[in-house]
Order: structure tokens, then C-alpha cells, then sequence
């Protein structure tokens, strides 16, 4: 639900979204389409977001390897948070986060202004 949440308001902003629903398939996306931006679950199925954001900062292109990561989850503790920081995530949100932060960081981290989308 909150997946859908939070593509319906980036396209809202004119921000072109892939989704995908298991790690494997997220790093297949990133790989094909090297996303300005990766918004990340940490419980994912098949591959979990941990090892998502340790496989885009080691990817041996570069600038792949930089892409911005911001970590979404329902773990909040303050040992999750510096784990998924320290896997080298730009941003953690743990819920009960707000859709409207999240776009509004999203928004930020792509350089774009309301309703502007930025690469």
C-alpha cells in the first residue's frame, strides 16, 4: 500500500517510477535502467535491501555505484538505522514515515522543485 502511495505521488511530480516487488528484480532494474534515485524497502523477498544497497555501492561502474539509496522499513531501532547507513544508504526512513517526506526528500535528492522533475 505504501508502494502505491509513493508512486502515485512522484508521478504526481513528474518523476518516472519503476517498481520492483523482490531484490533480485531491483537489481536488475537498477542495473538496466540506472534510476537518478533508488527507494529502497529493507524486507524485501528473495534478496533483502540490505544486500540490495551493498550490491549498488560495490557495482563496478562508478557511477552506479553512487546512485542516491534512501532506506524505507518498519525497522526503526537505532541499530537497523546505522546498519542500513553504514551499507552506505544516503537517507533512512523508518515507519511511521510520511509519504509527503518521503516524495519531499525525493524531491530534494533529484534537485527538483514542486511538481519539476530534475535528473
Amino acid at each position: 500500500d505504501i508502494a502505491y502511495l509513493l508512486c502515485y505521488a512522484l508521478r504526481k511530480n513528474k518523476v518516472p517510477v519503476a517498481v520492483a516487488h523482490d531484490g533480485m528484480t531491483a537489481i536488475t532494474i537498477v542495473e538496466q535502467m540506472r534510476p537518478s534515485l533508488v527507494l529502497l524497502d529493507v524486507m524485501l523477498p528473495r534478496l533483502d535491501g540490505h544486500e540490495v544497497c551493498r550490491l549498488i555501492r560495490s557495482h563496478p561502474d562508478r557511477e552506479l555505484a553512487g546512485t542516491p539509496v534512501v532506506m524505507l522499513s518498519a525497522l526503526g531501532a537505532p541499530e537497523d538505522i546505522e546498519k542500513g547507513m553504514g551499507l552506505g544508504a544516503n537517507a533512512y526512513f523508518s515507519k511511521p514515515y510520511s509519504v509527503k517526506d518521503v516524495v519531499a526528500a525525493t524531491m530534494e535528492w533529484l534537485g527538483a522543485g514542486e511538481g519539476e522533475a530534475g535528473e
